[in-house]
């Protein structure tokens, strides 16, 4: 049994030097996630090779779990399925975990995915000014979409087409 004080409570001094592994930190305190299943990981290199084909000149993708600082002190670090960030935002190719707000995060829901778990991600997300985020739930077959500035979520099932970023509509039963 681990006490509190066994705990390791991770700074914003520790981000260069933060262990390997599959997690998000908290409120300074790592939480650990499930290893996505197969469908997961198709799906982010999916969404990796639209992005990069539509977009791939105009900005930079990244997929697998990618490091965005939320908040420094009590330091809050989410981990994203996909993430696009436009060249307008950062004309170099960032490294290490993300202290800007992507144009898009991709988050993928796993069954081992509470409702609240993901309702504080999304919130995590536009708290730092993320343009869009978009939820695919494979299990329901459903789409919600998430925008800066706007208080309603829209919903889309696989079968119907949405703007997954300006310029690019796709329909997820084209795609998978």
């Amino acid at each position: 049994m681990r006490s509190s004080t066994d705990t390791k409570v991770f700074t914003y001094e520790d981000l260069k030097s933060l262990p390997e592994g599959n997690y998000e930190i908290i409120d300074g305190e790592r939480r650990e996630m499930t290893p996505t299943g197969f469908e997961h990981g198709s799906l982010e290199g999916i969404f990796y090779e639209l992005l990069k084909k539509h977009f791939g000149d105009k900005g930079f993708i990244s997929v697998g779990e990618v490091g965005i600082l939320i908040n420094k002190s009590p330091l809050r670090l989410r981990a994203a399925d996909v993430v696009y960030i436009s060249k307008e935002k950062t004309p170099e190719k960032p490294k290490g975990i993300l202290e800007i707000p992507p144009d898009l995060i991709i988050e993928i829901i796993s069954e081992s995915n509470a409702a609240w778990e993901i309702t504080e991600k999304v919130k995590d997300y536009l708290s730092i000014g993320a343009e869009r985020i978009v939820l695919i739930d494979p299990q329901s077959e459903t789409v919600s979409l998430y925008q800066k500035r706007k208080k309603e979520v829209s919903l889309y099932h696989f079968d119907e087409e949405f703007s997954l970023i300006e310029g690019l509509s796709i329909r997820i039963k084209d795609i998978f």
